[in-house]
């Protein structure tokens, strides 16, 4: 046992360590990326300028200049703004900017030692002292004021990304959550199906007719489909030949019901997807709460595709002995509840319930 735990530790920590080092490995091209498109910018300008290196003392002035703007945006994005994103200290976080800008300030001034020094010696020594004053009044303002925006470049690029990936995380999560309660609402579709399916052919057994194994043996079909569809979307034919077993089993134990099949638009079965078990629940509900045995009041089903939308709908009469308050099923809350998941605003659900009859009627946008 210890020797199994130790195994378990080890394979921990090395997992750790191989998502430490790809995150290091990121990170490190994230601003290696961005050094390079930082300096390609600068590049591309001057090159549109047509005066990259006018002489060694601007090209050097130039070079540094930007190698010190990257410096203030990369300090920023990569080491202030992740210390804060951690410890959300602010005072801190305030203490150590003001310091890195003073500090990128200093940086800009040196830059300017490229330029000035030797221009001034071509100017003279007068021009040399009364530049040297002007330096010292507006110059450093100035580099201020360039450190600041550079630094808050690099926050703003910063939060930027975190927001994205904050954003990308809590999509990625409400995926997963979303996944997660539509298999767990397939799970509770299943059983409920099959309950009711178990309860029609219990019935065959106790007046040992004939046609239990024929039920059975549809039964057989509709569990093979239930069990072998895992995925989200199925094929509309798939599931309309599903609905068609699930009559055929239900007339099975009721052979007189009198039920009417209205099929719009079938030859777009094959090209129309939609969730696995999403027809029966009306049909379900009709046969267990409906009055199928006279005539005058069928069962009518109606499927149709048109304009690459789905209209489908049950009416049935209302049992003598089935209360309209009889809520205890889950099938149509359980339908509603993958309908919201599935076809956000894309769908329309309607119940109409009278004192004799109860009709449904859905209707599903299926344009992407």
């Amino acid at each position: 046992m210890k020797f199994i735990a130790s195994l378990s530790s080890n394979n921990i920590f090395n997992l750790g360590c191989q998502k430490m080092k790809k995150h290091i490995y990121t990170k490190v091209v994230e601003i290696i990326v961005v050094i390079i498109s930082f300096l390609l910018f600068w590049l591309l300008y001057y090159l549109m300028l047509g005066k990259i290196w006018p002489n060694d003392n601007v090209g050097k002035y130039r070079v540094f200049q930007h190698l010190t703007q990257c410096a203030t945006f990369c300090v920023s994005a990569f080491l202030i703004f992740p210390r804060y994103a951690i410890n959300k200290q602010r005072l801190h976080f305030i203490l150590l900017s003001l310091f890195s800008i003073l500090v990128f300030t200093e940086l800009f001034n040196l830059s300017r030692l490229f330029l000035s020094n030797p221009i001034f010696l071509l100017l003279g020594p007068s021009v040399k002292k009364e530049a040297n004053n002007i330096q010292l009044q507006n110059y450093y303002f100035q580099n201020f004021i360039s450190a600041l925006t550079y630094y808050l470049l690099g926050l703003g690029y910063a939060f930027a990304r975190d927001w994205i990936n904050k954003d990308r995380k809590s999509l990625k999560l409400e995926k997963e959550i979303a996944q997660a309660e539509l298999t767990l609402l397939r799970n509770q579709l299943n059983p409920h199906f099959l309950f009711n399916t178990i309860n029609n052919i219990y019935y065959l057994s106790l007046i040992k007719s004939t046609k239990t194994a024929d039920a059975l043996l549809q039964l057989s079909d509709l569990l093979r489909y239930v069990l072998s569809e895992k995925e989200n979307l199925v094929t509309l034919d798939k599931e309309y030949e599903c609905l068609e077993k699930f009559i055929q089993l239900h007339k099975l134990r009721f052979p007189n019901d009198n039920i009417i099949l209205e099929i719009g638009g079938k030859e777009e079965f094959a090209n129309i997807q939609i969730p696995p078990m999403l027809l029966i629940t009306f049909v379900e509900n009709a046969f267990k709460h409906g009055d199928a045995g006279e005539i005058e009041s069928p069962i009518e089903i109606k499927l149709a595709i048109h304009e690459n939308q789905l209209t489908y709908s049950v009416k049935n009469k209302i049992g003598k002995n089935i209360s309209k308050n009889d809520s205890s099923g889950i099938g149509i809350p359980n339908l509603i509840k993958r309908l919201t998941l599935l076809y956000p605003k894309k769908h329309k659900l309607e119940n109409n319930l009278t004192d004799s009859s109860y009709f449904a009627k859905l209707e599903i946008n299926l344009n992407n």
